[in-house]
């Protein structure tokens, strides 16, 4: 099976372009989601393959970059729409928390925020559990896994998660099974602010 990763979540989106579980280009150069088709035009050129090649269309629906899922999630809703291939949408929660390893209850999964807060959910409690918002000093020394939060690394024990077109395109080929549709219309962005606490 050949298809496209679309990771929009982060400051810059990228994509890759894979056959089965392969990784056969990546184009890590979008500014912005404005480049998305660009960068895909890239992936398929680079490697001599036609958009009606592919079987599948992974895309991250967020939590993440507001733009950014917008902008992804329509463009893949377009080609998957006109070639008439399924989208695999791609929960940011469930990916990271799939990726980790917990070894204590207090572990957590954080989000940088405004300011110098984070936004964080317990590792024990799962993806689909309600998060807060807290001051980073609230984490000094724990474990925290997430993704962007490198300049807290003096404060709190950071567990980067591999997060980009090539990592979600492998979790998408993996579980595409249990993940695509053909109802492009379920499809839709998934914001921070579903999973936070109400106090």
């Amino acid at each position: 099976m050949k298809f496209i990763s679309i990771d929009a979540v982060s400051e810059k989106a990228n994509i890759s372009l894979f056959s089965n579980e392969e990784c056969i280009f990546e184009c890590n150069d979008c500014k912005n989601s404005s480049f998305i088709p660009k960068s895909i035009n890239s992936c398929l050129s680079q490697t001599d393959s036609k958009l009606n090649q592919l079987d599948f269309i992974a895309v991250t629906i967020g939590p993440g970059s507001y733009t950014g899922i917008r902008v992804a999630i329509s463009i893949s809703q377009g080609i998957a729409y006109s070639l008439s291939i399924p989208l695999v949408p791609i929960n940011t929660m469930n990916y990271i928390f799939s990726q980790v390893i917990q070894e204590s209850g207090d572990d957590i999964v954080g989000f940088p925020t405004y300011g110098e807060n984070l936004f964080y959910f317990k590792v024990k409690e799962g993806p689909n559990s309600k998060g807060d918002i807290k001051n980073i000093l609230d984490f000094k020394d724990k474990k925290v896994y997430g993704v962007q939060l490198e300049k807290y690394r003096d404060i709190i024990n950071y567990q980067q998660i591999d997060f980009c077109s090539k990592s979600i395109g492998l979790f998408a080929f993996q579980n595409y099974k249990e993940l695509n549709t053909l109802d492009l219309n379920v499809v839709s962005p998934i914001y921070l602010d579903n999973f936070v606490s109400k106090k």
